[in-house]
């Protein structure tokens, strides 16, 4: 299996993934872009944030918004 970068205007970008998913399954193995990298952060932080949000406005003070 080899592994290809390809650098994409963003104004070609949907085009190129639509070829490419086209074929995927039968010239190609998996395809992955840089904001799938992007995302994956964002829910590893949000992962990481939620426990000590939680534990933050958990609280007597904060009750009073519960019933709004």
């Amino acid at each position: 299996m080899q592994k290809i970068t390809l650098e994409v205007k963003d104004s070609y970008l949907e085009n190129v993934l639509e070829m490419l998913h086209s074929v995927q399954g039968i010239m190609i193995e998996k395809i992955k872009t840089s904001s799938d990298t992007e995302r994956e952060t964002e829910l590893e932080l949000m992962k990481l944030q939620a426990p000590a949000m939680e534990s933050t406005w958990d609280n007597e003070e904060d009750k009073v918004w519960d019933a709004l």
